[in-house]
């Protein structure tokens, strides 16, 4: 007995916004492009004007990339030929994003025909022509953009354990009220973890709110937090609203909580614990409803041992943690990564990148990446922009942030010590051991030399804030050369 095609529909997103469905039919193609012939018209120069097709074939649904000029995407891989879709499948085309669904009853959606005036009336990204067409009511319209949002903002790339155990912990986070302490390196993304558990919390309908504790002095960060009153201090012509009044209702994220000074920490306790705040200058009290996420990079143990960080604080903020793993230690992620971006850029920028080559990818797999995913995205941004399509190589992987940290990318990767406890190890090519503080030391100084001295260059190609980077300048005495 032959079993009935899967009812699907396609739900088309633009700027993250769902604005019209499609009906998918087993009897006849769906095609999709930009010319006005097709069923879903893409009003968009990067898509081809035939770009794909959705068909039933052998009992399933499948789309075609008709050898589009800007290629397609299904769940994050290039279509070559064609691909397999099911319910939750994302099809990328040029700016524009369709969803497949299970086909819902029409009586849940209003009637094209009755809209088709309006919907004429209005200049919209895609074209409403075809019978199959029909405007997605305002709960359904809700329900796919905070869905869209959460990918597009939250999304965890990898496969690796340790990747779907943080994916876990959010889940966990996401359906408490609590404080949540996010650990890890720099550039692991921490805030993509933060943003993670607001669009999955209660909150998600509420604002999030980001502040950088290090890009703050710590007059100005009590400022940020709480706000101030006309007059409070030199400069301050206007009252101002702090970041916790901006985030009642939602979340406030505060990365690099460490930097924090302990008087300011003390104030911050208050509010952990319920109390009202005022802003600087001012004497009326404020209190707000908002979620709490911290991160750090630095070891909050040592920081309490070493009287910078109060304990009390200390335990406050760990009552639920989440601690994201290195780069180095997500075993087949960087393949993952390492395509998303490709595809990302390539997209951005309008030059077509099919592939890593095979010495690209080795080289890319060889790194320690110190600087973690950021330092992945900024190293194959960079070889999108200079290399030559269609493929990556290895010679395009070369940047001035690789040098001095034991691997290099333009090198053959040092050989590996053969697995035998009674062996002696196998010393890595021209490596001489050093401290992790002289190593950034020289890594920054080096990278600073490159620019020109230019800081605002230095501090966005090394990952970091430019007040960061004023910081470790002044922490390592560097000087330029006269």
């Amino acid at each position: 007995m032959e079993l009935s095609a899967p009812k699907l529909e396609i739900i088309c997103f633009h700027n993250g916004t769902p604005t019209v469905a499609f009906f998918l039919h087993a009897d006849r193609s769906t095609t999709i492009g930009r010319a006005i012939d097709n069923v879903v018209v893409l009003d968009d120069e990067r898509c081809s004007r035939f770009h794909a097709t959705v068909d039933y074939r052998d009992g399933k649904w499948r789309l075609f990339d008709l050898n589009s000029r800007n290629g397609t995407l299904v769940d994050g891989a290039r279509v070559e030929g064609s691909a397999e879709i099911y319910v939750g499948s994302k099809i990328q085309i040029g700016s524009a994003t369709l969803l497949i669904e299970a086909q819902r009853d029409l009586g849940s959606f209003t009637d094209s025909r009755e809209m088709t005036g309006k919907m004429k009336s209005t200049p919209d990204f895609f074209t409403r022509h075809n019978e199959q067409t029909v405007s997605l009511d305002r709960e359904r319209t809700e329900e796919l953009r905070r869905r869209a949002l959460h990918d597009q903002n939250s999304k965890m790339i990898g496969q690796s354990d340790a990747i779907r155990k943080v994916e876990r912990c959010i889940n966990r986070a996401a359906r408490t009220k609590t404080t949540v302490l996010i650990r890890g390196e720099s550039g692991v993304g921490k805030e993509l973890v933060a943003r993670a558990v607001h669009e999955l919390s209660s909150r998600r309908n509420g604002p999030m709110v980001c502040l950088n504790c290090a890009a703050f002095s710590e007059s100005l960060l009590t400022s940020e937090l709480f706000g101030h009153e006309k007059g409070a201090f030199t400069g301050a012509l206007e009252t101002k609203i702090g970041k916790f009044e901006a985030a009642d209702g939602g979340t406030i994220f505060l990365d690099e909580i460490a930097e924090m000074n302990p008087a300011l920490q003390a104030t911050f306790l208050r509010v952990l614990e319920g109390a009202t705040f005022e802003r600087v200058g001012g004497n009326q009290p404020i209190s707000v409803d908002v979620r709490v996420v911290a991160a750090t990079n630095r070891n909050l143990e040592d920081e309490v041992k070493a009287g910078r960080f109060r304990h009390d604080l200390y335990f406050r903020l760990c009552v639920l943690e989440i601690n994201v793993p290195p780069l180095r230690e997500r075993e087949g992620d960087v393949d993952l990564l390492a395509d998303y971006f490709r595809e990302k850029f390539s997209q951005e920028t309008g030059r077509r990148y099919l592939e890593f080559t095979p010495d690209a990818r080795a080289a890319l797999n060889s790194y320690h990446w110190p600087g973690n995913v950021r330092e992945l995205k900024n190293i194959v941004e960079r070889a999108v922009l200079m290399g030559n399509p269609p493929t990556i190589t290895r010679a395009d992987l070369m940047t001035s942030q690789l040098s001095g940290l034991g691997v290099n990318l333009e090198e053959e990767p040092a050989e590996r010590p053969v697995n035998n406890t009674a062996s002696a190890p196998v010393q890595p090519r021209d490596f001489t051991p050093t401290t992790l503080k002289d190593m950034e030391s020289q890594f920054i100084l080096q990278t600073l030399k490159y620019y020109g001295w230019n800081k605002s260059k230095t501090a966005k190609a090394l990952g970091i804030e430019r007040t960061t980077l004023d910081r470790k300048i002044l922490l390592y005495g560097l000087a330029k050369e006269k």
